[in-house]
């Protein structure tokens, strides 16, 4: 990838919320209201942007979740000012999307029935050319407690493109070879996010990876630049990494912002351990895009067999490895018995914590057969 996320101009302007930067995949994650970091971000500078904004569902209502009964709140991000301060949200983070897109640039939204139908609405006032209305169908959707409605098993995704003069990107060719040679229809059947995106945490509306996927290869091109304003759990930015495009990813909350700081992280580092040592290969395997549909168990033959003999520990060792910012190679590792002794022997040594993205602890027993 050669294309840099945005000029060096805005990241001064912006290093102050810089929460995650790994320039040599250009994604960078940013702790803030979003609407204060749009104002920062250049204009026409961004090739798509997907939102998933607040739904102001947080009604005090319940619903149900794992088969139990839940609070439907989420956060005070997500209660409702009513429709007419709703709406007016909806406008001023749309108009600002709209002025860092490029001119033939587009965006995502996705919405229940609670806040799309104003977001359609703002998009119409603002002169955006309205594309498609995806409806994103969610298998085996959790019941309906009330038994008053239907049950709720979709959500709508408006495309739409920046202006009635965009030439949008649309990859009709990719999206039909992925369809069995067939046109894919606004119809999209996707499973909810699966255990495997979840094993750091949940956000309360955490999109799976693979429509974020469906969209980024839709409708961008490798090394383009996608903005995520709501970015939640990190799901687009972590979609823009296995796909090698680029991404700016802004959000409010300092804990979802962790959750996706380890997300990213977990996808670039792959560990292969031999005999003789440890090695790291922290570039993207060179086909990462995953479509959650992989078998992920090993043929029954491959099954490890138990061993029915007595074994006896002969070496224990628990190491850090610390992986530098820039070279993605092991800069630092020592044998140590917690993070914190590592952390100082990382520091007594000479380097400087903005040395090192990110720490691996590897723990090793080897028994005598």
């Amino acid at each position: 990838m050669t294309k840099s996320p945005h000029p060096p101009s805005s990241l001064s302007l912006l290093k102050n919320h810089l929460a995650f930067d790994d320039p040599r995949h250009h994604i960078h994650l940013y702790h803030g209201d979003s609407l204060e970091l749009l104002a920062l971000i250049p204009e026409s500078s961004v090739d798509l942007i997907f939102a998933d904004p607040p739904y102001f569902l947080s009604n005090g209502g319940i619903t149900c979740h794992a088969g139990r009964m839940v609070s439907v709140n989420k956060g005070d991000w997500d209660k409702s000012k009513g429709p007419d301060a709703n709406h007016d949200f909806n406008r001023a983070w749309l108009s600002a999307c709209q002025r860092v897109l490029k001119p033939n640039g587009s965006i995502w939204v996705s919405g229940t029935a609670h806040v799309i139908h104003s977001v359609g609405f703002a998009m119409q006032q603002l002169g955006f050319k309205l594309l498609n209305d995806i409806s994103w169908v969610k298998p085996n959707p959790p019941p309906n407690l009330s038994c008053r409605y239907f049950t709720h098993a979709t959500e709508t995704i408006i495309w739409a493109a920046r202006d009635k003069k965009s030439r949008h990107t649309f990859n009709y060719k990719l999206m039909k070879e992925t369809n069995r040679g067939k046109q894919m229809k606004s119809v999209w059947e996707i499973k909810p996010p699966e255990k495997w995106e979840k094993r750091f945490g949940k956000h309360p509306t955490q999109k799976p990876v693979a429509l974020l996927e469906r969209i980024l290869l839709a409708s961008t091109n490798e090394g383009d630049l996608a903005l995520d304003p709501f970015a939640g759990s990190g799901t687009t930015t972590l979609a823009a990494l296995r796909t090698r495009r680029t991404a700016i990813g802004l959000e409010l909350s300092y804990e979802y912002v962790s959750l996706a700081v380890q997300r990213i992280c977990s996808n670039l580092a792959h560990v292969r351990l031999s005999l003789s040592t440890l090695h790291f290969s922290l570039d993207l395997l060179s086909d990462p895009v995953d479509r959650s549909d992989r078998a992920t168990e090993r043929p029954s033959s491959a099954q490890p067999q138990p061993m029915s003999m007595a074994l006896k520990l002969v070496q224990q060792e628990c190491r850090f490895h610390f992986i530098g910012r820039h070279d993605r190679t092991v800069i630092f590792s020592v044998h140590a018995p917690t993070l914190d002794d590592a952390i100082q022997k990382f520091r007594s040594s000479g380097l400087s914590d903005s040395d090192a993205l990110f720490i691996i602890k590897t723990e090793t027993q080897i028994f005598l057969a």
